[in-house]
């Protein structure tokens, strides 16, 4: 996004300039059902369908960011962003760094910096930048970090015409999320996360794998009253595993891990991007999921006509409690809310999407998209309703700039 910003220059040409640019999208949204809440990913509590038919707030957001240059190898970057997420419309500090370039092969950073875990995901709120009206929500939906505190480094060397790059990165998150209960939040604040990709870029092609682990400082808000009856002296006086079982169904100190693999093509008109992740954990609460997405598009003149198919699917669905059933009411309850607690975590959606962007101006366009959503589970929805058929159309309009 930087490159394609305006750069501002408020100081005088004897001194390093720093510069202001930003970014903005205004959308719209409408459901075919009152049913459920689609939403743009989880860090959302609500969205379009139930809450409100049209939506003006799931895609519109708004960003500010100030460079300086501090040396020739030295430069920092602050971003400010307002969007729809756990913290309402509020800013958030997304970007605080200090980036060090010795020479052309080498880059560290230092502060509050993005999380691209995948192709666009440190760029997934600046529509201008992508064809789509949002991101596929079946694959980025899941993604509950947008900025982490820590460091990075860039290795990166030429290679058979193209550029090879690896990178590292270590430090904690600082977001919470929604866990779909009003005024309810899961906390990341101090979870530890560490990764990093392998990417080659040609003039045409980008490829990337990339590897990426979250450990969970906090618990997950809605399980504690299960794990407290688990852990109670009552119940493993009579069965002795159900502490191990609360300790395996528990978030805290257990890790979150992303394994993922993308290609993206653009020569002359042509677009096409194909990913794919899996998403797996060590607590039972997340079973492992995979998502994958395929988005073509056609450059013609001003417009760029599309389609995406994207999908997730849990890889399986046979955890149940190990708690014995028929010994009480109350034992029969808890393994049944274990049961609950991991269906509702299991991810099975998939939506076809068309669009067409067109470019107002170099730094401005807007786009229209329909998505046919089918939901199995309800892990990327919300507040659904008894009787919803799983199913949902959403039609879409954003006008997209940068500055």
């Amino acid at each position: 996004m930087l490159s394609l910003a305006t750069q501002v220059h408020a100081a005088d040409d004897d001194s390093k300039p720093f510069t202001i640019s930003g970014f903005g999208t205004l959308g719209v949204v409408h459901s075919n059902t009152r049913n459920v809440d689609i939403v743009r990913d989880l860090t959302q509590n609500d969205g379009v369908g139930y809450t409100r038919q049209t939506d003006f707030g799931m895609d519109s957001n708004f960003g500010l960011q100030l460079n300086k240059s501090v040396s020739d190898n030295i430069d920092t970057a602050l971003q400010v962003v307002s969007r729809r997420s756990a913290n309402k419309f509020q800013p958030e500090v997304t970007w605080a760094y200090a980036r060090y370039v010795p020479n052309d092969n080498l880059q560290l950073r230092a502060g509050r910096l993005g999380f691209d875990v995948y192709l666009l995901a440190d760029s997934r709120n600046v529509g201008y930048t992508y064809q789509w009206v949002r991101p596929p929500i079946d694959f980025f939906g899941s993604l509950i970090i947008s900025y982490f505190d820590g460091g990075d480094m860039v290795l990166s060397t030429p290679l058979s015409g193209g550029i090879l790059r690896a990178k590292v990165f270590a430090g904690v998150a600082r977001e919470k999320t929604s866990t779909g209960s009003p005024d309810e939040f899961l906390s990341l604040n101090r979870s530890r996360l560490l990764g990093g990709h392998l990417e080659y870029q040609t003039s045409n092609w980008i490829y990337r794998l990339g590897y990426s682990q979250l450990t969970f400082k906090n618990e997950f808000p809605p399980l504690q009253p299960l794990l407290d009856n688990l852990r109670s002296p009552y119940l493993n006086a009579f069965i002795p595993s159900a502490a191990g079982l609360a300790n395996e169904l528990s978030l805290t100190d257990n890790k979150f891990t992303y394994l993922s693999a993308g290609i993206a093509y653009d020569e002359g008109p042509l677009q096409a991007q194909l990913m794919l992740n899996q998403l797996s954990s060590a607590s039972l609460l997340f079973p492992t999921n995979r998502a994958a997405y395929l988005t073509v598009g056609y450059r013609i003149d001003q417009w760029t006509p599309y389609f995406t198919y994207s999908a997730s699917r849990p890889v399986n669905k046979n955890t149940a409690s190990r708690l014995p059933l028929g010994v009480s009411p109350d034992i029969d309850m808890l393994a049944a809310a274990f049961n609950d607690a991991i269906n509702n975590q299991y991810n099975r959606q998939t939506t076809f999407s068309l669009g067409v962007r067109f470019d107002l101006t170099e730094k401005s366009n807007v786009k229209l998209q329909v998505d046919d959503i089918k939901t199995d589970d309800y892990f990327l929805v919300r507040n659904n309703q008894p009787g919803w058929n799983g199913k949902a159309r959403l039609i879409s309009i954003a006008y997209n700039f940068i500055f």
